[in-house]
């Protein structure tokens, strides 16, 4: 749809609908319909698929009858138009235009069913995304109820069997997510009907087979969904002579209560250990039935040993939880995972179950761009990972049970340590979970943990003091710690002097009086935050208006408008007093309540115009520093086309002293989830400019992450900051890159509607460089589109384009594109003449990345022409240089189509050394599909000179 009419709902675009293919073909205006079948039918539904495109004459009666053609195909096709317009004539006059060399159909959106059907899908993949099920299944039903029965029925044409093939398996796929949601909503007998349908239609389709299992398992039908299991691999094996798919095993494998592989399975990949606990507290008193109980859970035969420590904020959850792990590191060789799941945090919701599986999947050694889309996919990926081995997997603040859920290994050899205060009831019904309860100290433990915190000599000169100190703490730890805290600020004063203080109802510790525990410890924090001078409290009560958990030096600086020295000095401060945390070297958060408090203050202490000026500096910090990461990353980037300000300049960068591209992206990995909650609060605070600023530096990272949908929303906002600026050149810079992602995403015909928004609009405001990027990347769009003689046409007019702006990397780019598209094309003698011009200009510009890129298509070229020594040369020069940059992602794909050229040239044995290098880099980058691709072929190579080259070796998709 075009971006600029805005969303529409479900219903609307359904009144709006008027053509018709996902079932007879059918023109609909008002209560009148048309139903059109033959070569009528054919022509409107080749133009409606292909609406706003010219569709030549020879394609259509291509696609139209195939080979042989008939006799005049142009005069019957010129026939068919007129015959088509008298029929459409209900829909408008100006449905079908001639342009040459053919014709074009015209829609607004909404106008054509499969649009409709795709643009509901979005929204329903969205919501689900964002964990709304019930929108999801909303969504969902609206889009299937599109359809009518088999799409394109009764009509004829060449097209006709491919197409109606790809609508299917889109509507297959579409049910198949409505049955997951309905699986995540526990509604297992809907799911299970539904899956029921999907596998007697498609009997061999494992996806859909392996959905039923779950629901049925879901729903305690154990055996039947071992008997579905059955029934597929008997009719796999009968049929096609394989085993079922390795994701099918392994929902086998868990039904069966059995996640070990079986003794055939080759031998996984070393993984790294981990050892992410953070540092045990320095001081630590009582809770020993707790721990004896941690004890007993971690011994527990059987399934995996699951223990929950629940209690109040502040009563040393976590701290036990990490004082019993580190006495019991010896329990797990292969290493303790960690992470705070942010279950209460004051100014962020709790950390989703996808992004936690990623990020224990990183930690795992699983490559990023390698790690699965979809939740369930993580969590299988993360439990076979584990599988067999000895881990600790401490889930710190956790919010409730299905937060958890997925994150639970399997396997026996683990065991899953989680905080929260909430008992969590429902894991000790499902997993069997031990639950622990922590309740406040005791008077005597409270008073041993003060008096080892103050200093055994302080504590004696004054034991009452310590014990009214004790008593008004009400026995959290948390409370007591800040009250040592606020004792060590002066060290001189006497300790009763704290104690008269706290005897104040207004500032007295009295969490079993109250209930209350965030009112209850405000009096501890309001008497840390007094103690602070006023540089202190001021940045302490500015860090509580930070939408993201930690900030670094810098950005600390930026949000208080002082030097690094001196905020440093204060955030050492904060530290002493309790106040923040440094748990990384120059990084500091601060515990969730303590966050809630500094919050607080901010409202009461800072002025609304002063947190904004505060919050604006760090937004424009957060810009800066991503941008110099952007330029180390990607140097031959160009400026941002048609759009107002800058990304930054010289004067800043990156928090951390960055070397090149490799720590760029490391900086990125850091500080990804603080810029996207930069970019939402540059949203909130109005500084439009910032907002696509962030985007665009973002980008290049984003895409090496293919982090797709990231990258989408983040240039949604960035479209709704242009629109709000009413610069048409912000405008056509954010339909530019929203463009591109969505082609990347694999939603290429979005993609490249909005690419066209971009162009007109940079046509609108004379920009040549935003012309010439944006011909490039609807080039690359097309291509993607599988259409490769649209993609030349753009591809040739960025090449004009950036001839006549003189940038010579980028007129190498749009010779390499201009190649490539002629190579998809099989025009191999022109395809190699502007690929050899594109790596002229590539090695005299010093350009790498582009030249290794130009090196790849010349192999591919020469493959595909049968010079297969050239070829080899071409690979191996590309090679050399991935391997120089570290790019071990795309040189593991330059490394097979190697043993693809030795193949070619029936040479099997030469063939397996870079095959088995590659699959070793696929392994390690966990990149399944790419593994197994290679390890059929190293199973399959046998010599054989009667194949031709191409039907031996087909280089992977670029």
């Amino acid at each position: 749809m075009d971006a600029e009419r805005g969303e529409q709902t479900g219903s609307e675009l359904r009144e709006q609908i008027r053509f018709r293919l996902l079932g007879p073909v059918e023109v609909q205006a008002g209560g009148l319909r048309v139903h059109l079948a033959g070569r009528q039918g054919a022509l409107l539904a080749i133009l409606l698929l292909n609406a706003g495109r010219v569709v030549s004459v020879d394609r259509l009666a291509d696609l139209m009858w195939g080979e042989p053609p008939p006799r005049s195909p142009s005069a019957r096709i010129r026939m068919l138009v007129s015959e088509l317009r008298r029929s459409c004539a209900v829909a408008g006059e100006e449905l079908i235009r001639t342009r040459r060399p053919g014709y074009l159909a015209r829609l607004v959106p909404g106008q054509l069913d499969v649009t409709a059907f795709a643009d509901g899908l979005a929204l329903a993949r969205s919501a689900a995304q964002d964990g709304d099920d019930a929108a999801a299944l909303h969504r969902y039903d609206q889009a299937l109820g599109l359809w009518r029965g088999t799409p394109l029925d009764g009509i004829t044409g060449s097209f006709v069997p491919a197409e109606t093939a790809r609508l299917e398996e889109l509507r297959a796929v579409a049910v198949e997510e409505r049955a997951e949601t309905l699986l995540h909503t526990g509604r297992y007998a809907e799911a299970v009907a539904e899956l029921e349908r999907v596998t007697a239609d498609h009997p061999l389709r494992e996806s859909a087979h392996g959905r039923l299992m779950l629901a049925l398992h879901r729903g305690g039908r154990r055996a039947e969904a071992l008997e579905v299991y059955r029934r597929l691999r008997t009719r796999i094996a009968d049929e096609l002579g394989l085993e079922p798919d390795r994701a099918t095993r392994g929902i086998h494998q868990r039904i069966l209560g059995d996640d070990t592989p079986p003794a055939t399975q080759a031998a996984r990949p070393a993984l790294p250990v981990p050892r992410q606990l953070p540092p045990p507290p320095p001081v630590f008193v009582g809770r020993a039935a707790e721990h004896a109980g941690l004890d007993r859970a971690a011994r527990a035969a059987g399934a995996m040993p699951v223990a929950v420590l629940s209690g109040a904020g502040g009563s040393g959850k976590t701290w036990l939880a990490l004082r019993w792990a580190h006495e019991r590191l010896d329990r797990y060789p292969d290493g303790q995972l960690h992470l705070n799941l942010r279950g209460f945090d004051p100014a962020n919701d709790p950390l989703p179950a996808h992004a936690a599986l990623r990020h224990f999947l990183l930690s795992l050694g699983v490559h990023p761009a390698a790690v699965p889309a979809e939740e369930e996919a993580r969590a299988g990926l993360y439990r076979t990972l584990l599988a067999g081995r000895r881990m600790l997997v401490v889930l710190d603040n956790a919010r409730d049970t299905a937060q958890i859920e997925p994150l639970l290994p399997g396997s026996p050899g683990c065991t899953v340590l989680v905080t929260s205060r909430n008992r969590l009831a429902g894991l000790h019904a499902t997993h069997g979970a031990a639950l622990i309860g922590l309740d406040v100290l005791p008077p005597a433990e409270a008073r041993g943990l003060l008096t080892r915190q103050l200093g055994a000599e302080r504590a004696a000169a004054d034991p009452d003091s310590v014990a009214r100190l004790a008593e008004y703490s009400g026995g959290l730890p948390l409370a007591v710690a800040v009250l040592a805290a606020r004792a060590a600020l002066h060290p001189g004063f006497p300790l009763s002097v704290l104690a008269e203080e706290l005897r104040s109802p207004a500032t007295r510790l009295d969490a079993l009086r109250t209930g209350d525990l965030s009112t209850d410890l405000r009096a501890a924090f309001t008497s840390s935050y007094q103690a602070l001078d006023d540089a202190g409290s001021r940045l302490f009560a500015l860090l509580g208006a930070v939408p993201w958990p930690g900030v670094t030096v810098r950005q600390a600086a930026a949000l208080a408008g002082l030097p690094e020295t001196g905020t440093r000095a204060l955030l050492q401060g904060l530290e002493g007093a309790h106040l923040v945390q440094q748990h990384r070297p120059g990084r500091y958060r601060m515990h969730d309540l303590v966050r809630l408090y500094a919050a607080e203050r901010a409202r009461l202490d800072v002025s609304d115009a002063e947190r904004a000026e505060a919050l604006t500096r760090l937004v424009e910090s957060c810009v800066r520093a991503a941008c110099a990461a952007d330029r180390l990353l990607s140097p031959n980037r160009p400026p941002m086309p048609g759009a107002t300000g800058d990304c930054g300049g010289d004067r800043d960068g990156p928090d951390a002293e960055l070397t090149g591209p490799e720590s760029a992206l490391a900086w990125f990995e850091e500080e990804q989830s603080a810029l996207f909650a930069a970019l939402g609060l540059a949203e909130r605070l109005g500084l439009d400019s910032a907002v696509w600023r962030l985007a665009w530096a973002m980008d290049t990272y984003l895409i090496r992450r293919c982090l797709h949908e990231p990258r989408r929303a983040a240039w949604e906002s960035a479209l709704a900051a242009a629109r709000r600026s009413g610069t048409a050149g912000n405008r056509a810079l954010a339909h530019w890159y929203l463009g591109y992602a969505h082609a990347q995403a694999g939603r290429t015909a979005e993609g490249i509607g909005r690419l066209e928004r971009a162009l007109t609009l940079f046509e609108r405001t004379g920009d040549l460089t935003g012309r010439a990027h944006t011909s490039h990347t609807l080039g690359y769009a097309w291509v993607l589109h599988g259409d490769p003689a649209a993609a030349l046409g753009h591809a040739e007019r960025a090449l004009r384009l950036q001839r006549q702006l003189g940038d010579r990397i980028w007129e190498g780019a749009a010779l390499a594109a201009v190649g490539w598209c002629q190579a998809r094309l099989g025009r191999y003698a022109k395809a190699r003449s502007y690929c050899v011009q594109a790596l002229e200009l590539f090695q005299r510009h010093r350009d790498p990345v582009g030249e290794a890129a130009a090196l790849d298509s010349l192999g591919y070229i020469a493959l595909r022409a049968g010079r297969h020594p050239r070829a080899l040369d071409y690979y191996h020069r590309s090679l050399a240089l991935r391997e120089k940059l570290g790019d071990v992602y795309q040189g593991a794909d330059t490394l097979a189509r190697i043993g693809d050229v030795h193949q070619a040239m029936d040479d099997p044995a030469a063939a397996g050394a870079p095959w088995r290098r590659a699959l070793e880099l696929y392994e390690a980058q966990h990149r399944t599909a790419q593994a197994d691709a290679v390890r059929e072929r190293i199973r399959a190579a046998v010599p054989s000179a009667a194949a031709g080259p191409s039907d031996r070796a087909v280089p992977a998709d670029r």
